[in-house]
């Protein structure tokens, strides 16, 4: 269900911002009168959750008493781990039944024991993710282009078996498993996930080169995958076609079922995946509701790209769709803070009031706990909410230095006087886009002023973390700033942003901590350089930006990882203004 690949695309716009957008208006209304609830839906792992008819009896209970309204449950293996990909959950004519299934009939069990408790049961059925087929028909394999060779997809772990989405026999193969539930279970719906390739390089195999080579006159396999270009274009757009004619033909498989009306729906990744070759707006006359993946911290997203309407999955979605009957529902993670959710039922609310069904994933079981939770939250916002006011935290430092956590995540700073150097740590955090989610120690300062530091090194971090200098106009997530940065695995970089909610652009070079950073400003011309020794320096960029007199400089830390014993430590700090 989850994408297990890491977006190389940043944090958007600010948490406050989005409110500011919001008004007050929704705050009042929320607080005069009690909001209608949402409806829930839980996505359940059968080969977790369903082992036997005791667990769907005992699950189907629990789900009773905490108002889930629909399951969502996984007929069709989705990942390669307790059990391949492509095995069933159910008696089969055409699939691969899973071990330990051949008895137990986990559809029909869940579907009779939750009709039983006026809950609705759809079939997730995961499609061209299936290591079940891939070995069973070398000719279906999808086929990546690696260093100009055609490589059957694997996956970089060696557990990513795609079958080829284009080719006619396996279209044919994955489209009988639905009809075979549809047609032999009392499902309430169907909704796909895995509707999409892995990326541009793929597929390439001679199948579906010699489909696109008859169509445009040229082979795909003359394409650099790794550029941007008026090819590449042709291709990925041929290629979501392609996935959209096929959720076509599986509208027409359902309409000449003997259940015409059976819902259906997609299970989608964020717009900002493009190369995968999925797109909503291809199919969006074919299905009855969507559920876009709103995991904004997997996708290392502020909270507001859930919500925003200039931006982010709901809004990309509600666009895509436009001018059809088609449902969203929000699919959510399960593990937010209570002011996140908060925010984001908020935000759901105000700015996309058709959305009715928030739908909810595990990858694991489902304790009680967490529906009771969901089931606690089916209201929210509550009329007292506010949203948490950023302001300095408490740190012992040296005179003049401040510590904050812009973008309300979690982060603090130690002072060693002994040492003369600053141990940061931050978590869940970015600076790029539209606002920034950082640890910042600072101080006021007015007219040129330059800062040298040392980051001395970088501990337990994601490889994207970024620590070094920082000069913001505000504090505000949103604003204009110049940043010198060093990463753990991916160079240094001069980021900065002109604009106050504007986008942000980088400079980059190849080095890393143990590194000298150097950041100046004279009038409204910043520069950035690193050195290996704090007296030879390397300029990484330059940039004007008008800026206030008065803005914040100091050292900032931002650490996409969520591992609690991160820590970066900065020495030699040296301010001159």
């Amino acid at each position: 269900m989850k994408f297990a690949l890491r977006t190389r695309f940043m944090a958007v716009m600010s948490v406050m911002l989005a409110f500011s957008m919001m008004g007050t208006a929704g705050g009042v209304k929320a607080a005069e009168e009690s909001n209608p609830p949402f409806e829930t839906e839980v996505i359940v792992r059968t080969v977790n959750q369903f082992k036997n008819t005791t667990d769907v009896l005992e699950f189907v209970e629990m789900a009773e008493r905490n108002g889930v309204d629909v399951i969502s449950m996984n007929v069709k293996q989705d990942e390669d781990d307790e059990v391949p990909s492509g095995q069933v959950f159910y008696q089969s004519d055409i699939a691969p039944v899973a071990q330990g299934y051949e008895d137990f009939d986990a559809l029909q069990e869940v579907v009779t024991a939750a009709h039983a408790a006026g809950i609705k049961v759809q079939a997730w059925i995961p499609q061209f993710h299936d290591q079940a087929a891939f070995l069973q028909h070398t000719e279906w394999q999808m086929q990546a282009l690696v260093d100009g060779v055609q490589t059957p997809l694997t996956g970089s772990n060696g557990s990513e078996y795609f079958v080829n989405p284009i080719h006619h026999e396996v279209q044919e193969y994955e489209r009988s498993i639905i009809q075979e539930v549809i047609e032999n279970y009392a499902v309430d719906g169907v909704v796909l996930d895995w509707i999409r390739f892995d990326n541009y390089n793929m597929d390439v195999s001679d199948y579906t080169v010699a489909k696109y080579q008859a169509e445009f006159g040229y082979s795909p396999l003359s394409i650099d995958f790794d550029t941007d270009s008026t090819q590449r274009d042709q291709w990925n757009e041929w290629r979501t076609d392609q996935i959209g004619q096929y959720v076509g033909d599986i509208r027409q498989d359902i309409t000449e079922s003997s259940k015409p009306d059976m819902q259906l729906g997609v299970y989608i990744l964020p717009p900002e995946f493009v190369e995968v070759g999925q797109d909503v707006s291809k199919f969006k006359e074919h299905i009855d509701f969507v559920a876009p993946m709103a995991y904004f911290d997997d996708w290392e997203f502020n909270s507001d790209w859930v919500y925003s309407t200039n931006y982010g999955i709901l809004k990309d979605t509600s666009d895509r769709i436009s001018g059809q009957s088609v449902d969203i529902v929000a699919t959510l993670d399960n593990d937010w803070t209570d002011d996140q959710y908060q925010e984001i039922y908020k935000g759901i609310r105000d700015n996309y009031p058709g959305v009715e069904r928030l739908s909810f994933f595990a990858y694991g079981t489902w304790p009680e706990a967490e529906l009771s939770k969901i089931n606690e939250r089916t209201t929210w916002p509550t009329p007292d909410w506010t949203p948490p006011v950023e302001e300095d935290y408490p740190a012992n430092l040296p005179a003049g230095w401040k510590a904050r956590n812009i973008g309300s995540m979690p982060g603090n700073v130690t002072y060693s006087s002994s040492k003369k150097q600053f141990t940061m740590n931050s978590q869940s955090t970015d600076i790029w886009g539209e606002s920034d989610q950082l640890n910042l120690v600072y101080q006021p300062v007015r007219g040129n002023v330059e800062m040298i530091v040392q980051v001395k090194s970088m501990d337990r971090v994601d490889g994207w973390a970024k620590a070094g200098i920082m000069i913001r106009e505000s504090l505000n997530p949103d604003a204009k700033h110049v940043d010198v940065m060093l990463t753990s695995e991916n160079g240094a970089s001069f980021q900065y942003r002109t604009e106050t909610t504007g986008g942000t652009t980088d400079q980059t070079t190849d080095d890393s901590a143990p590194a000298w950073l150097k950041l100046s400003r004279k009038g409204n011309i910043f520069t950035g350089s690193i050195s290996s020794n704090g007296r030879h320096w390397n300029k990484i960029g330059t940039v004007t930006i008008p800026m206030n007199r008065q803005v914040y400089v100091g050292m900032a830390l931002s650490n996409p990882g969520d591992d609690t014993g991160n820590k970066v430590v900065f020495g030699n700090v040296k301010l001159t203004q």
